[in-house]
């Protein structure tokens, strides 16, 4: 009896080694792969309203600060009699809720983005730079424009977006005011501690208004926007390799936008856009870019319009949080409108 138990006992433990063995092989074989893309669905709240006079469109500048915990929007306010215009800058500490204002005047050219350079806030105005302390208590600094350009050197810029990048800075579009065709088929690297202010890096297809991007992978990725040609929207996507290639590739989203506010999220990036900016009804969408893949897809969201009025203004990533400036600019001169902070959980 004991010489069949042994054989049996062997058989046993072959098909058992057999069977582990091919369950190894196959979960090597077919691995599980995890959606880095799995935001299906976004459910604002509002954080914050406040009044004032913004200009909105592409003309805002929102950014934030980790060492501050607060987010901050720069705007040039809607022109005031006299022709006297400012500049204010609104920072949101987002841990005891405080808006704080800072008005400098005059107020330069419309257009204001935001970057955090070297723990000051920069405003990239379309003539010149302002750099503030992050409390924005003091007059901030000033840099003009004037004389960076031999060939032009009254160098203006419009309706332009940006994108940020381990400190870099990169100017994407707008359009020139201060040439005879206003073209400006350029994205620029902002030097700002440098003589040489912009540095032209790649050239574009087209003069794109109201178009931001996002750097991946020593790409660019620069989403929608209008033409500056006749003011339509877009829904094209440009990938510009940071390489000094010439090659760039064209893809397009389900959606046109006039106006867009890009960040990277981890390994997707995040589109918020603004439709209708030149139409009688404005509204907004928010979607997300796999660079990995070169899908966009449109997210839902409990944003309210209210009719086509209010829109996506301007939009921030912090803390795996997505803060939007929500909206619609006043009627008029000198005209307060309602604003707020929405923010949602990205997880």
């Amino acid at each position: 009896m004991k010489k069949i138990i042994l054989p049996l006992i062997l058989l046993i433990a072959s098909i058992s080694f057999y069977n582990c063995e091919s369950n190894a092989i196959n979960e090597t074989t077919n691995p599980i792969i995890e959606d880095p893309n799995p935001i299906t669905n976004l459910s604002f709240e509002e954080a914050y309203t406040f009044e004032a006079n913004l200009l909105g469109g592409p003309h805002i500048g929102m950014t934030s600060s980790t060492s501050e915990n607060s987010l901050y929007i720069s705007c040039r306010e809607n022109e005031s009699s006299g022709n006297t215009t400012e500049e204010e800058i609104f920072k949101l500490n987002l841990d005891t809720n405080q808006l704080t204002r800072k008005n400098t005047s005059p107020g330069g050219f419309i257009t204001k983005q935001l970057t955090i350079s070297n723990n000051q806030l920069v405003s990239i105005g379309g003539t010149e730079l302002k750099t503030y302390d992050l409390n924005i208590v003091d007059e901030p600094s000033s840099r003009s424009y004037f004389g960076i350009d031999a060939k032009n050197p009254y160098f203006t810029l419009s309706k332009f977006g940006i994108a940020t990048d381990n400190g870099n800075t990169y100017i994407i579009g707008g359009y020139r005011p201060d040439t005879s065709t206003k073209e400006n088929k350029k994205i620029y690297k902002l030097n700002i501690n440098s003589e040489e202010l912009f540095e032209e890096i790649i050239d574009t297809p087209e003069t794109m208004i109201g178009a931001s991007a996002a750097v991946v992978n020593e790409k660019i990725y620069v989403f929608g926007g209008a033409l500056y040609e006749d003011f339509q929207a877009t829904n094209k996507i440009y990938i510009y390799p940071l390489d000094n290639s010439l090659n760039y590739e064209e893809l397009s989203m389900t959606a046109a936008a006039d106006v867009t506010y890009v960040h990277k999220y981890g390994e997707i990036i995040l589109i918020a856009g603004h439709k209708g900016l030149y139409a009688d009804d404005k509204t907004s969408f928010i979607g997300t870019f796999d660079p990995s893949t070169n899908i966009f897809k449109e997210i839902e969201t409990n944003l309210d319009s209210e009719g086509g009025l209010k829109a996506i203004h301007q939009m921030m990533v912090k803390d795996d949080k997505i803060n939007i400036l929500f909206g619609s600019p006043g009627n008029g001169q000198n005209v307060q409108s309602e604003w707020s902070i929405l923010t949602a959980s990205l997880k």
